[in-house]
């Protein structure tokens, strides 16, 4: 599998090669990359949750709502898992203070996006602060200019770019790619075992 522009993909060479080594059963090699392909595609949504969360400091949930399954079906074998989103909040993210302070004593700003960075003070001009905007969700947020308002929320990544981050992007990768190998070395044994003991009988 292959990660670009938050989308992981099959690589096929391994099929091919296999296609070619059991010329003959290429109905068997074709269920076999069928069955693992599927069990591949949900590892591989699990897996990112997992790797990307190691990195960046944000919520599983904020991870799965961004992506998409593609299924292979029997007739079609591709498979991704694609991610779609915009820049995140800092509200997604380990961010202090959480909540508005209720005194209007100055206070710093801080997040930490990267877990590795750890937490860096957010140095905007104007100055950051914490405000509570529809839906009362507390934002971090900052003035255009130099009047109360208009205000804007404070952005970074998107999950795709996190995804395709370069250390993330091959841990997902080779997780992916070790998961497929496995599965479809089970499934064509599963199947050409079959066939053997079909033929002894």
């Amino acid at each position: 599998m292959v990660v670009e522009k938050g989308i992981i993909t099959v690589d096929t060479k391994q099929i091919d090669r296999l296609t070619m080594e059991l010329k003959g059963f290429e109905k068997e090699v074709g269920e076999s990359t069928y069955h693992a392909l599927k069990r591949t595609v949900d590892f591989v949504a699990t897996q990112i949750g997992r790797i990307v969360r190691q990195h960046y400091t944000i919520k599983a949930s904020d991870i799965k709502d961004t992506l998409i399954k593609n299924y292979p079906s029997k007739k079609d074998l591709s498979a991704s898992v694609e991610s779609k989103g915009h820049t995140l909040s800092f509200y997604h993210f380990t961010h202090s203070p959480k909540t508005r302070p209720a005194t209007k004593k100055k206070y710093k700003v801080k997040v930490t996006i990267k877990r590795d960075s750890g937490s860096q003070e957010v140095n905007t001009d104007p100055k950051p602060f914490i405000a509570t905007l529809d839906g009362g969700i507390d934002h971090v947020v900052k003035r255009e200019g130099t009047e109360r308002k208009p205000i804007v929320v404070l952005r970074t990544l998107s999950v795709p770019q996190m995804i395709t981050n370069e250390n993330v992007g091959e841990e997902i990768q080779k997780a992916a790619m070790e998961k497929f190998n496995e599965r479809l070395e089970h499934e064509i044994i599963r199947n050409m075992t079959s066939i053997q003991k079909n033929i002894r009988k």
